[in-house]
């Protein structure tokens, strides 16, 4: 077990490198901290931010040697061979109140408000972002966008945004097709505001959190979500899968991170860390290593296997 140290603020989010040597965490108004986990003598490189940090879109690139976080309008990339960083602002992200990248960097979901409430897919083709489809959300209300590890498809919580009180309509999830925005699979949502999602790796699953309670949807089918609450009374703060799909990690809202069976949600395992409440959480990519982030800028790797 190692401890890092960032700065006495939130851990909003936490990477690993592809070839898992390397972890990153992003810390709420301050920077970005970088450790190579080889070094006889670890050290962060501090990044400074670049702008307003925008919480979950810290990522390497696939060949490791970048790295990259959005921002309120756009993201900073870290070149970590030439230790430069530049920003980055697509034209039309200046215009978008929410917006996700796909895991290999050329997709891109935006979600737009007035005047034309709308959300919109975007590939990387030739140097430049090409609109590949337009879905008006004039009268739908969108939140907690998310796209799948694959790339292939997103999810999102809707609910009708027609007047009076659209706030009290009821939720549901959507799955659609990331290429041309078509329905692939919906579900119902039982609560009146909008938690995190997340894929399963597999792509056999949508997940998400809302408080004490962890929800899963399969997929195709959709439908009702599989409920799992917490056994104390302390909330669930994000959560990160094994690579192999079977393994679930989720911090909650004091020093735990429980482990669950990805099928059945059973609770399998509980880490406990000095560390304050936690916040963040990642998986590395050989399943060899876990990371969590603490509300207070700590961050404690440890061995999984």
């Amino acid at each position: 077990m190692l401890v890092l140290k960032t700065a006495s603020a939130e851990v909003l989010d936490l990477a690993f490198s592809p070839d898992s040597r390397a972890v990153a965490a992003a810390v709420d108004g301050a920077h970005v901290f970088l450790w190579n986990l080889d070094s006889p003598n670890i050290a962060p490189v501090r990044l400074d931010l670049g702008g307003k940090y925008r919480a979950g879109g810290l990522r390497f690139s696939a060949t490791g040697r970048r790295l990259e976080w959005q921002l309120a309008t756009g993201y900073r990339v870290y070149d970590r061979d030439e230790r430069d960083a530049t920003n980055e602002y697509p034209s039309f992200l200046t215009t978008a109140t929410v917006w996700k990248v796909g895991p290999a960097g050329d997709r891109i979901v935006s979600s737009h408000g007035m005047p034309d409430h709308f959300l919109a897919g975007w590939q990387f083709k030739d140097g430049d972002w090409v609109r590949q489809w337009v879905l008006s959300t004039r009268e739908l209300s969108v939140e907690s966008v998310t796209i799948s590890p694959s790339g292939d498809r997103f999810a999102m919580l809707t609910r009708p945004a027609a007047p009076g009180r659209w706030w009290d309509q009821p939720m549901r999830l959507e799955v659609r097709d990331l290429s041309s925005s078509a329905g692939l699979s919906d579900g119902t949502y039982p609560y009146s505001y909008a938690g995190k999602l997340w894929f399963r790796p597999t792509g056999a699953a949508v997940v998400g959190i809302h408080g004490m309670t962890l929800l899963s949807w399969s997929l195709p089918a959709g439908g009702a979500p599989r409920l799992t609450r917490n056994d104390n009374r302390k909330h669930f703060t994000a959560l990160a899968y094994h690579p192999n799909g079977r393994r679930l990690f989720v911090t909650s809202n004091d020093e735990t991170v429980n482990e669950f069976d990805a099928d059945t949600l059973d609770r399998t395992n509980r880490y406990t860390w000095q560390l304050d409440r936690l916040s963040a959480i990642a998986v590395s990519p050989d399943g060899s290593l876990a990371a969590a982030g603490s509300a207070t800028g700590d961050v404690v790797v440890w061995d999984l296997e």
